[in-house]
């Protein structure tokens, strides 16, 4: 199979990050707005935004030279989210969660053998722990990544940690199978995680499953932050999280089950 463009799969990552900007901004942007948020330089912004306008994707304002996503992105993807995520319920509750904390909240998903953040909610501590959505950790070595394969059943959890060995992203070697499913059982147990300095050496995360209904690809919740600020906090941010969530951060959820 021939290799895709580098410089087309570039574009796309930035058309999907412009949008990722507009969601978390959620106001009309200046090219320069995108451009200094996003890293990007100011011409191919530009360049880019005017054919997202032309696309009928972004509104252009003439009078204030503003881009703001257009009713055709809002449609987009309702399908998705009306069928199988109570999308627009968690990141609400996303939001909550930081404000009561003041910690990076972060949503995540199994994506083969990594950990995709599907949403995150930037703290707003002095120090604070900075990631992006679209970001990917190997699901062995996430904290969030953990709780995920907790919510499977037990065939399925080792095909995960295989899938997870395979793209295994640390300098360090990895643990064995088996170690890591002895971990993943004592999660599921607990019916949460928290790890220390697993990919940063100055972070930490606390993770909870979320038990979404109806049944859809296994969903976690995670408050990031520099690992100082859960000293002596962990039963008070747990408190926080399965307050904030309701139901939907109940302790009791049980392993996916197996679908044809």
């Amino acid at each position: 199979m021939q290799k895709p463009d580098p410089s087309i799969v570039k574009s796309a990552a930035r058309t999907l990050e412009i949008f990722e900007y507009f969601d978390e901004v959620r106001r009309p942007a200046h090219i320069q707005d995108v451009a200094v948020a996003l890293g990007y330089p100011h011409s191919s912004t530009g360049a880019l935004l005017r054919s997202l306008a032309d696309l009928g994707y972004l509104e252009f304002s003439a009078e204030d030279k503003t881009f703001f996503p257009s009713i055709r992105v809002s449609l987009l993807g309702h399908w998705v989210g009306d069928e199988i995520l109570p999308l627009r319920r968690i990141q609400q509750q996303m939001r909550e969660i930081a404000e009561q904390t003041q910690m990076t909240v972060v949503l995540g998903a199994a994506s083969g053998g990594y950990c995709q953040y599907v949403r995150v909610i930037e703290g707003t501590t002095p120090i604070r722990y900075h990631v992006k959505a679209g970001t990917r950790r190997c699901l062995a070595r996430s904290t969030l990544g953990r709780v995920l394969l907790a919510m499977e059943v037990p065939d399925r959890r080792a095909q995960l940690i295989a899938e997870s060995l395979a793209v295994w992203d640390g300098d360090e070697a990895p643990a064995s199978p088996e170690a890591i499913a002895g971990d993943v059982a004592q999660v599921a147990a607990r019916g949460h995680a928290f790890n220390s300095g697993l990919v940063n050496a100055n972070a930490a995360m606390l993770a909870i499953p979320l038990a979404v209904s109806p049944p859809a690809r296994p969903l976690a919740l995670g408050l990031a932050a520099p690992k100082d600020l859960f000293r002596s906090r962990r039963p008070e941010l747990l408190q926080v999280m399965r307050s904030v969530l309701g139901s939907l951060g109940a302790s009791d959820r049980r392993p996916a089950q197996k679908t044809a």
